[in-house]
């Protein structure tokens, strides 16, 4: 009576042994093709910088406030304008070992910094004009967003905010432009802020 629930269990537990081993196998040879790849990326000479592309922050496009006595605005403002005479690039999508592979390990600490001012630069831009339109400064927000979207910014909010204005004021014309500009995000993030688009722009 019981030797068919002892012959399942023992049936289940050979599958599972199976698979696990199975499942070991993979994770050691992942983890040593990725080993393998970031020796070779370890030994890359520095290579020239010559395809990369700088985004150089034109401060003239943006609503700067001399006289703001408000001193979130003040940082957000200081921070953009520290920024502008940085290197900037954005390298979101790009892992390290990549980037050793084609520029040379000695290099990977200059493009570091590089996209972590991209990062800055496009975090400060969204936590402006997200303040601005909290006290109600919707034209300079917009202006900020749509700046943002022309860099491109890959940050999912900062398209959500100027989807939604653009939805508030039923301009669809300028929710299709915004959505074809997020096709050309770089990074993985803007397969899923295009969708997040076209779901605003059905509904």
């Amino acid at each position: 009576m019981f030797f068919p629930i002892f012959t399942t269990i023992a049936l289940v537990f050979a599958v599972f042994s199976f698979y696990m081993k199975r499942s070991v196998k993979n994770v050691d040879k992942d983890n040593r093709e990725f080993w393998e790849k970031e020796l070779r990326a370890n030994s890359v000479r520095r290579q020239p910088l010559t395809d990369i592309v700088y985004i150089e922050p034109d401060l003239s496009a943006l609503p700067f406030d001399e006289t703001s006595t408000d001193d979130n605005i003040v940082d957000y403002q200081n921070r953009i304008r520290a920024l502008a005479d940085k290197k900037i690039v954005n390298l979101s999508g790009i892992s390290n070992t990549d980037l050793k592979l084609k520029y040379g390990a000695a290099n990977l600490d200059y493009l570091s910094s590089c996209d972590e001012n991209y990062m800055e630069l496009v975090k400060y831009l969204y936590l402006w004009a997200n303040y601005l339109l909290n006290e109600g400064k919707t034209a300079e927000a917009k202006q900020i967003l749509e700046y943002g979207a022309t860099l491109p910014t890959d940050v999912r909010a900062h398209y959500k905010l100027l989807a939604d204005l653009y939805v508030e004021e039923f301009d669809f014309e300028a929710l299709d432009r915004l959505t074809e500009a997020a096709k050309k995000i770089p990074s993985s993030a803007g397969e899923g802020i295009v969708e997040m688009l076209q779901a605003i722009n059905v509904v």
